[in-house]
């Protein structure tokens, strides 16, 4: 007997009688009629590439139905990256030039001049602190230790200026953010 009949034996031997439960298996992982087809004849084709082993194998049944749950899972794991690609819409057809126009840029300079300008209306203590923690980004430990307080109090001044600020800048939050904070 030549090679490709001795194949042909053995998958009648090893695989035909098995082959209704390497197909439940797959299904079991995808439910979908489609999906399970492709999965299985890409077990059906690992066990072909993988044929020597399969056969020396001691449990040559259970490593196939093993092949066969993980094409299924390889074939949900390529529909479920396939659905994330589809979901973030592919390439945007027009990519957008990042860097600010000159009216952006007069705009962002005028308004941080208000901001600087509300942050020196706060009261000394708040102002440093809100300076050292929101724009420095210095932990609060840090900037109580720099203060010469406690970091309770480091926090409550950030609090207060944070509140003040929202009150005195209110015309620089857009209208979404206005309508957000009046439903919290």
């Amino acid at each position: 007997m030549d090679s490709m009949t001795d194949r042909n034996h053995e998958y009648e031997r090893l695989i035909a009688p098995i082959e209704g439960r390497m197909m439940r298996a797959v299904w079991r992982v995808l439910r979908d009629p489609n999906e399970v087809d492709d999965a299985f004849q890409e077990a059906l084709l690992t066990v072909w590439k993988r044929w020597d082993r399969i056969r020396t194998h001691p449990n040559p049944q259970a490593l196939v139905l093993q092949i066969c749950i993980h094409a299924a899972y390889d074939a949900l794991r390529r529909k479920a990256r396939h659905a994330k690609r589809l979901e973030a819409g592919g390439i945007p057809q027009e990519i957008v030039d990042p860097s600010p126009s000159a009216a952006q840029d007069i705009s962002s300079t005028e308004q941080d001049a208000q901001v600087l300008r509300a942050i020196g209306s706060l009261p000394k203590n708040q102002a440093r602190a809100i300076l050292l923690h929101a724009v420095e980004e210095i932990p609060y430990v840090d900037i109580a230790a720099a203060m010469d307080c406690r970091e309770a109090t480091v926090r409550k001044h950030v609090a207060r200026a944070r509140a003040k600020l929202r009150t005195l800048l209110s015309h620089l939050i857009p209208a979404i953010h206005k309508e957000e904070s009046s439903h919290a």
